[in-house]
């Protein structure tokens, strides 16, 4: 997956998207290949199921 298209899932804009990755913000794991950073679509999945694990309180 293209930054556009993770930037899409989490609803943030393709330059917040980037901004996050150089600044070392949290962020689904990614790789260059060239020039392009791209995500495997898996990974992206568990940080986010991990994400949501992380807002919901414990009893």
């Amino acid at each position: 997956m293209t930054v556009a298209e993770v930037s899409q899932i989490l609803r943030i804009s393709e330059h917040t998207a980037r901004n996050r990755l150089s600044l070392g913000l949290p962020m689904p794991p990614s790789f260059r290949v060239g020039r392009r950073r791209l995500f495997l679509r898996s990974e992206v999945a568990r940080w986010l199921a991990e994400r949501a694990n992380l807002t919901q309180p414990t009893n």
